[in-house]
């Protein structure tokens, strides 16, 4: 029965995809040619490094999306605003100020259809940019510090592709939402085939698997450099490097809403009791006996050599490596397998400060809205509260109509 079930529900999905890009399909074809609706320099150039920034115009002119080009803007990187359908005048007008260039096209293709007209656009163009930003706001972009330091190192990267996280849930790939390339890259013409027969269809596990992925594995196979900020081993080395006491405390910051079918008590216990099995009593005298010594008694006594009592620290500092690193494999079990910025969002954030927050977390169940809460409580709570609206605002997946339920499970929304 169950193996029914699962054949019913694949072939549902298969039809799903098929029926939408058959729907899309004339819009698609009519964007073999990307179509720019309108393309204005609002600021001059400064430099010759610049950012596709894509934004959906349903969405409007959010805190955190000027906050980006206010960043962009301080580190002399050229921002270029790709807009998939038209702004509100007040909206476009504010615009100007922030963005070197405004271009407008049709609502098509989700991000990956954005950047693929920009590019192909702005490359016929005749632009030779040195190095290429890419960003969309599928994020929210927490301003800061974190903010400008991510900014920077996009910018400055000495690697081909520079991605902020890497995601493991249909392959390797680099993530999309922000990520930055050399010129070279830009101009490669395999790069531009891609892009150039790439089909910007609205269907996200297209955009994922014929995009992102196949992205990664086009500039993989041109044999580019790929480094990533937010990286899973800079995570856990950043993790090794902190006392027991507040491993326990970050703790708090693992995806509890995916994942709470553990015992806390048990899992310190276990890494407590890891550690002790390596730990070794010190070396040491023999205690004063409790009478009036006599000569014999000091004769029996042992003093410890340099070598034992350095042979015991190691023993101790290796007893609390182990200890720590049961915790550390915990934290990282949950989150190296999967879409990493939203698994280890919490712990990305407070370990190394990533400014990013995906606006689905709470839709996909990845964490609940006090889960959130707590990993945000050093954003101002004015600032904090506008960005748990925008998470909740979504929904969680409970009493979802069957719909809704079927789109999420498949990974269509």
């Amino acid at each position: 029965m169950q193996r029914i079930r699962r054949t019913v529900n694949d072939l549902a999905y298969r039809a799903f995809c098929v029926g939408t890009k058959l729907a899309q399909a004339p819009a698609v074809i009519r964007e073999g040619t990307p179509r720019i609706l309108s393309d204005e320099v609002t600021t001059p150039v400064q430099g010759d490094r610049f950012a596709i920034v894509v934004k959906y115009a349903k969405f409007g002119l959010t805190e955190d999306f000027t906050d980006l080009l206010a960043a962009l803007k301080r580190a002399r990187v050229n921002a270029i605003v790709v807009c998939n359908g038209h702004l509100a005048p007040e909206e476009a007008a504010r615009l100007r100020s922030l963005a070197h260039r405004i271009m407008v096209r049709p609502n098509i293709g989700r991000d990956m259809g954005a950047y693929r007209a920009a590019t192909l656009h702005l490359h016929r163009s005749g632009l030779m940019p040195s190095r290429v930003l890419y960003f969309n706001d599928s994020v929210i972009y927490l301003r800061g510090q974190g903010l400008d330091d991510m900014v920077a190192a996009l910018a400055e990267s000495s690697y081909d592709v520079a991605g902020t996280f890497e995601n493991h849930e249909f392959a390797h790939h680099v993530g999309t939402y922000a990520f930055s390339i050399s010129g070279a890259v830009f101009a490669d013409r395999n790069v531009q085939r891609f892009w150039r027969r790439y089909r910007p269809y609205d269907l996200r596990p297209y955009a994922i698997r014929r995009g992102e992925v196949a992205y990664t594995e086009c500039v993989r196979r041109c044999g580019y450099r790929i480094d990533v900020i937010y990286s899973a081993d800079k995570l856990a080395s950043r993790l090794g490097a902190l006392p027991f006491h507040t491993l326990v405390e970050h703790l708090r910051y693992i995806p509890f809403g995916a994942f709470r079918d553990y015992a806390i008590n048990d899992l310190i216990a276990g890494a407590v009791k890891t550690g002790a099995l390596l730990y070794r009593k010190a070396p040491e005298s023999a205690p004063p006996p409790a009478r009036t010594p006599r000569l014999s008694d000091y004769r029996s006594r042992t003093v410890p050599t340099n070598e034992e009592a350095e042979a015991h620290a190691q023993f101790l500092r290796l007893s609390e490596t182990m200890k720590s690193e049961v915790l550390i494999n915990h934290m990282m079990g949950l989150i190296i397998n999967c879409s990493q910025v939203h698994y280890g969002f919490g712990l990305f954030h407070r370990v190394m400060g990533s400014p990013l927050v995906k606006k689905d977390l709470l839709v996909r169940g990845v964490f609940f809205e006090h889960d959130c809460t707590r990993i945000l409580d050093t954003v101002p709570a004015e600032r904090r509260n506008g960005i748990m609206r925008e998470l909740i605002s979504r929904g969680r997946p409970v009493n979802f109509d069957w719909m809704r339920r079927f789109r999420l499970r498949h990974g269509l929304i």
